[in-house]
């Protein structure tokens, strides 16, 4: 997997759950629960991107790596900047979230492995039931038959399906890709949504979906936080 960085942003600021990153899974921050899933797909870097001296200090004390950044406005602005801060090393480079404490490696090899254009990017669904799909916290993905994305949406779209296709939030960027993600402007149906891809998508990014049994699951609130604990107890 030569030329494969995945870059973790992390910030302390969470609404609904302050410091998250931090948050004791069995033992173990969730930031390092996170890590220790990525490094086992063994890519050439792995690097936690914080704007966070208490979250870096976790990261080195573990034995991983982690780059101070500024505010950012988004989890992709601040992978930007820490890879540029990096040298802008690799030609894949993956925006794994902090709040994905069962990434699993499978995630890593299917996204670095993928055939990319320059202009485009790389992410992950996974089929879920019908009902789930009035959850506005679950983002749901459309794709066409060559399986790029028409949208995505809080809502449950298309409308009448049998199943949804939930949005595992993991992007492969090529440099090019990752650079002219970071540089585009908020779209109004990107501010509508509160889904910083739709920018992309309106600026011209492509973005290819895989479907796949990815065992996700994105930890926001207390609820969420305790589910994950009974996860790793058993």
């Amino acid at each position: 997997m030569a030329g494969t960085v995945v870059i973790v942003p992390a910030r302390m600021e969470s609404t609904r759950l302050p410091g998250k990153p931090l948050a004791d899974i069995c033992g173990r921050p969730m930031i390092l629960r996170v890590l220790d899933g990525a490094v086992r797909a063994c890519p050439d870097r792995l690097v936690v991107a914080t704007d966070s001296k208490k979250i870096e200090e976790e990261v080195l004390s573990a034995g991983y790596e982690a780059v101070l950044t500024g505010p950012a406005a988004s989890g992709s602005h601040r992978v930007h900047m820490a890879w540029k801060a990096l040298g802008c090393p690799g030609d894949r480079i993956i925006n794994l979230q902090g709040d994905e404490p069962f990434v699993q490696p499978t995630w890593v090899e299917a996204l670095a492995n993928q055939e990319m254009s320059r202009d485009s990017v790389v992410t992950l669904a996974r089929e879920i039931p019908a009902e789930s799909g009035a959850d506005f916290s679950v983002v749901k993905v459309v794709v066409n038959s060559a399986r790029e994305a028409l949208y995505f949406s809080r809502s449950p779209v298309p409308w009448g399906a049998d199943y949804f296709l939930q949005h595992v939030g993991v992007y492969c960027f090529t440099p090019e890709s990752l650079s002219l993600c970071a540089a585009s402007p908020p779209g109004k149906l990107s501010v509508q949504e509160k889904l910083e891809q739709l920018s992309w998508m309106e600026n011209g990014v492509r973005i290819k979906v895989i479907p796949g049994d990815w065992k996700a699951m994105g930890v926001d609130t207390p609820e969420d936080l305790e589910v994950a604990r009974k996860w790793f107890r058993n």
